[in-house]
């Protein structure tokens, strides 16, 4: 790639012109920070942030640190990075030189979180600082529910140090005496049996909450009565593992077989944080990582006195003004009060923006076609589904129904596994044929294609979405759902589920894009005809809206788009490894991301076309894994009326001035306040457009 003066990029040049993944993320997760710092945004909902941080930072070490200290430790000089030169060491580093300041951010917003919520008469307390009322409840509290439950190693007894999941919560306690050896023990605590809030008596107005092990601090010494000491303390200690599954090449057994022994093995893998208490004694931290055996590449945390802060997200929502005003979803009006779907999506296509639209209508859409005697055959991809998914219960109706069901289950995706193998037997028992998946490919696409015969005639339709088909994840996470009957889709997504079935038919498509094979040769082509459209004087822009954008040879297109003169927008929620506004370069790229209420999942690719505006809706990012070792589908919208809704909401993105962060310095910009947010704005357009139609 060269400047306009036609010279290659030197290495300096190259180092300015693309942000390395890992890093770029680490800068998203620093405005989730930003949200929980942000006067404005209720008090609760701060508090959630902060649990919404400590989640997204430990699937970053379970996964990507995890996979950059492999190669660390492999001596691998061909890690893929973004930036040529940087090794996979000095990656770590810089890493863990991020993340250490983004935890004393975290403790500095957590303590003022808590004195605000003191200010609204909700009180987090200690161990320490408890009424005598207060402690007969906890002391009645633990001997009745708790005491019987805790596991604890006297760890000088071992002869193995126990092994420690990350899903766990851990003491490290120390019992001290004059003159002799400290004595240390290993404490778990039952978090998995109970609310991390424990909620106190209340005294008038005053709500009181304490954490589950402060009330386990609290009777240290009873736990350990039977050890003689003149001091006993306890210290959070956490551990992440290596979340990186690995398949046996044992023959005799199924695929499902060697998943659910895999995720089984996850459960040890390697070591690659310790996250511990700030004020642990030198001696104990000392000995814990000398038995665990931690070396030189893991990453080593100090933290406050609080671990598994993901829990925040759960914090009680007893004051609803502390919380976010109820944004509750509607149904398109084509849905509401149809007597069938089915004729709703054969008189046009229809798309669901959720989560301010109803994902019900897709649970009721499925529950029409289990029962309907015209439905025969209905497929679907299962990536991931909530608990108690109304979706699969829909799926195993219809083939009690009779009807043939097929479904394409991703049995490999990422901490979804033992769930989606539950899901597998389940539906299996019930009558529904199974398809694992495509060798060498993960299937990271959404859709279903419904078979139905009406009068004589087969009638094919299709559901396809930007995100999974969750009903939990569909209440934050915005995505867009697409259902159609238009021939020229449906007969397409008909031959995708054939490929899963026959992987051996490779089949080319006229209107779909589908990765691993057509979708980077079209994005190619359909960006190269801006570039040439430019030229040409015709409308020439290109508009993107993703979680992830970090492929280089895209990115190094969309630099030459944007030195031919074609405007381009980029939405890119927690990645970006392309840099804008660079003279010469990308000074016609515009890149932002929002960080707001709800979680931007969608995908939209948007071409001016020469003036035709092409719009598809996609599973993929622009990441090198979505492109070339996933089964991954965009659609294009063909529907005037939907192609303007998504034009329309494309465009509050980029109005916003409230939540809206310029790449690459996310957490430096100066955010106004209540001006113009976009997820707002799009809840008011579609609200509008409602009550614009039922006129």
């Amino acid at each position: 790639m060269s400047h306009k003066t036609g010279h290659l990029l030197t290495k300096e040049e190259k180092d300015k012109c693309y942000i390395n993944r890992e890093i770029g993320w680490l800068r998203f997760n620093a405005c989730v920070l930003q949200e929980a710092a942000d006067p404005e945004v209720p008090l609760i909902e701060r508090f959630r942030f902060l649990g919404i941080f400590s989640n997204n930072l430990d699937e970053f070490y379970k996964v990507r640190y995890a996979s950059i200290r492999r190669a660390a430790l492999l001596k691998d000089r061909k890690y893929n990075n973004i930036i040529d030169e940087q090794t996979p060491e000095e990656l770590l580093s810089e890493i863990n030189a991020l993340v250490k300041d983004h935890m004393e951010h975290f403790e500095r917003l957590y303590h003022r979180i808590l004195g605000e919520l003191e200010n609204e008469n909700i009180f987090v307390l200690t161990e320490r600082s408890l009424s005598e009322k207060q402690k007969q409840f906890i002391g009645k509290f633990f001997h009745e529910k708790i005491s019987h439950l805790i596991v604890t190693f006297i760890l000088d007894d071992l002869n193995e140090f126990p092994h420690l999941t990350d899903d766990a919560f851990y003491f490290a306690v120390k019992m001290w005496r004059a003159q002799k050896k400290s004595r240390y023990a290993l404490l778990e605590v039952p978090t998995n049996m109970f609310s991390r809030f424990i909620q106190l008596p209340s005294e008038g107005h005053r709500q009181y909450f304490i954490f589950l092990e402060d009330i386990i601090r609290y009777h240290l010494k009873e736990i350990f009565s039977i050890f003689r000491f003149d001091s006993i303390d306890a210290y959070a200690i956490k551990i992440t593992r290596d979340a990186e599954l690995s398949l046996d090449n044992d023959l005799s057994r199924s695929f499902l077989e060697k998943m659910a022994s895999s995720v089984e093995r996850r459960k040890k893998g390697a070591p690659v944080r310790l996250v511990y208490d700030k004020n642990i004694p030198y001696d104990t931290l000392n000995y814990l990582t000398e038995k665990m055996e931690l070396d030189e590449y893991d990453s080593m945390i100090p933290g406050g006195k609080y671990h598994h802060r993901r829990d925040l997200m759960n914090f009680p929502a007893y004051n609803a003004r502390l919380c976010y005003e109820k944004m509750t979803p509607f149904l398109p009006v084509a849905f509401d009060h149809a007597n069938s779907y089915f004729s709703v999506v054969d008189a046009s296509d229809q798309l669901l923006c959720t989560p301010y639209h109803g994902f019900s209508v897709f649970v009721k859409f499925l529950r029409e076609a289990a029962i309907d005697p015209k439905v025969r055959t209905i497929k679907m991809t299962v990536y991931r589904v909530s608990d108690d998914s109304q979706v699969m219960n829909a799926l195993i109706n219809a083939a009690r129904n009779g009807k043939k069901v097929i479904a394409m289950i991703e049995l490999r995706a990422r901490f979804d596994e033992a769930h989606n193998i539950y899901w597998a037997k389940r539906l299996q028992h019930h009558g529904v044929e199974i398809i694992f998946g495509v060798k060498g490919l993960k299937v990271h696409s959404k859709m279903c294609y419904i078979e139905r015969v009406s009068k004589g005639n087969l009638k094919r339709y299709a559901v396809t979405s930007t995100g999974n088909f969750n009903e939990q994840t569909a209440t934050f996470y915005t995505d867009f759902i697409l259902f159609t009957a238009d021939p020229r889709i449906t007969r397409e997504i008909k031959r995708v589920f054939e490929f899963f079935d026959a992987n051996y038919k490779s089949s080319n498509y006229e209107h779909l894009l589908l990765s691993p094979n057509q979708m980077r040769p079209k994005l190619e082509v359909l960006t190269e005809q801006e570039i040439e459209n430019v030229k040409k004087g015709l409308p020439a822009y290109i508009n993107l809206k993703m979680n992830s954008l970090c492929d280089r040879p895209l990115i190094d297109q969309l630099y030459r788009a944007s030195q031919a003169g074609v405007k381009i927008r980029i939405q890119a929620r927690s990645i970006s490894s392309l840099v804008p506004g660079l003279p010469g370069l990308s000074e016609n790229i515009e890149a932002i991301s929002l960080v707001d209420r709800f979680l931007e999942h969608s995908r939209l690719y948007w071409f001016a076309h020469g003036g035709e505006d092409l719009i598809y809706i996609s599973s993929a990012d622009w990441m090198p894994r979505n492109l070339d070792f996933r089964v991954e589908l965009s659609i294009p919208v063909y529907d005037l009326s939907l192609k303007k809704n998504l034009k329309d909401i494309f465009e509050c993105y980029f109005k916003d001035d409230t939540k809206k962060r310029n790449w690459p310095d996310l957490q430096k910009n100066n955010l106004k306040t209540t001006s113009f947010r976009a997820q707002f704005e799009i809840y008011r357009y579609l609200k509008k457009k409602l009550r614009d139609e039922n006129q």
